[in-house]
């Protein structure tokens, strides 16, 4: 089980050295090589594909097999596809081997729960990805991000179709003037257009950077008359895992086998069903006293805990709230010793801060039988295993020592909206 005892970290403090170096050199939109061979995602992708009923035999040729009104169905399912148990361990084997090496990551690592599969077709100007960064879209400093085209995009002439990108100190200069001048999505993309680059790679190679590099389509539909299909991804090291932003370990990353035996102890596990009916009641319980929970709305937790249930095909039979500014949670505790029945939480993290604390609810559930639902992550504590997954989850994200609800050392723009909302 992870364990990372840090101490409180101030908002306003610099981002660490390491990380800082790591994000100026290895990560800065640098292109990498790998063996495709190895590592056939562009192959896996088409098979999908045919397994739909298409007769595609190249990627780049998408366009002309599947008709358009159906290729944005096609890539949504692609990415739930990713989530499958073949391809997860031929990326985990990828991030342990390619990634983590050529990108001195420290393990424990995470990875995302569901890749970002892109299909550009060939002009089609309503695909185009404006610029942006992974900050502004809500992800961390510490996150990673690797972009990997399946389709040869390594000329000058597929600059259209391929993805363009500014290094980070550009960038970093860059967005503060389109925050400080209040720039428009327009704007941004004729600014940071000028300053781009072709990322130049296909099959076997990738770029890895980072939330603070500046990327996107660039400005004009893709003009090379082929498809680009594509795929990225982040990546997160729990060093840093109280640098993830809104981009939380369980819900969004999942953490990833260290080695090749403990993932060929995981796929070789005896599979068996549980069942949630302990002939208890299952209460929806609404938190917002957590840095985690405290900006939810309570109509969207009631909403996650419905989709959750209707999925589990799980009975609710009441809701109660969280006492506000009351961090000992006594809501939460009498559901489960004086009501003695299930809870349904909207995260983990809704959970105590205080590693001690949550030892002693575990226990008190587990001693009564009762089980834990938590919707957004989809995870479950009925034993002391699942209590473990929580626990490694929690200590990824340094739960309790984050260095702000957000997860990264604020801005002055964000520290003056905080200071705003507070007065």
């Amino acid at each position: 089980m992870l364990d990372h005892p840090v101490a409180t970290k101030a908002a306003d403090q610099p981002v660490d050295a390491e990380l800082e170096k790591s994000l100026l050199t290895t990560w800065d939109a640098k292109v990498i090589t790998y063996d495709n061979d190895t590592y056939p995602f562009n192959k896996w992708l088409l098979k999908r594909i045919q397994g739909m009923g298409y007769s595609l035999t190249d990627l780049k040729l998408l366009h002309e097999v599947i008709p358009k009104a159906e290729v944005y169905k096609v890539g949504k399912q692609l990415c739930a596809d990713t989530n499958l148990p073949e391809f997860r361990r031929l990326l985990n084997k990828f991030v342990r081997e390619v990634v983590a090496v050529k990108g001195k990551l420290t393990f424990p690592i995470a990875v995302q729960r569901f890749m970002n599969v892109r299909i550009m077709l060939p002009d089609a100007p309503e695909s185009i990805f404006p610029f942006h960064t992974g900050l502004l879209y809500g992800h961390g400093i510490a996150s990673r991000s690797l972009w990997m085209p399946f389709t040869d995009v390594s000329s000058d002439a597929d600059r259209s179709a391929s993805m363009q990108i500014l290094g980070i100190e550009k960038s970093r200069k860059l967005v503060k003037q389109a925050v400080d001048e209040r720039f428009t999505v327009e704007q941004m993309s004729e600014t940071f257009g000028v300053e781009s680059w072709q990322i130049k790679a296909g099959p076997g190679s990738l770029c890895l950077f980072t939330q603070e590099n500046i990327h996107g389509s660039g400005s004009m539909p893709n003009m090379t008359g082929k498809t680009r299909v594509s795929m990225d991804f982040r990546v997160a090291e729990a060093e840093y895992g109280d640098l993830l932003a809104r981009k939380i370990p369980a819900g969004y990353f999942h953490v990833i086998p260290e080695t090749e035996d403990e993932e060929e102890a995981i796929a070789h596990a005896p599979k068996t069903g549980r069942s949630w009916d302990n002939q208890k009641q299952n209460i929806f319980y609404i938190n917002n006293n957590t840095s985690s929970t405290y900006g939810v709305p309570v109509h969207l937790q009631r909403y996650a805990l419905y989709e959750y249930c209707k999925k589990k095909d799980l009975n609710y039979h009441f809701e109660l709230f969280e006492l506000e500014d009351m961090n000992h949670l006594p809501t939460l505790w009498h559901i489960v010793e004086k009501r003695n029945t299930n809870v349904v939480l909207y995260s983990i993290f809704a959970l105590s801060e205080d590693k001690a604390e949550r030892r002693r609810f575990f226990d008190r559930v587990l001693e009564n039988g009762l089980f834990l639902h938590f919707a957004n992550e989809d995870l479950q504590v009925a034993d002391e295993a699942d209590v473990q997954t929580i626990e490694k989850y929690l200590s990824f994200a340094k739960f309790g020592y984050s260095r702000m609800p957000i997860g990264l050392p604020l801005s002055q723009h964000s520290k003056a909206m905080f200071t705003h909302w507070t007065e």
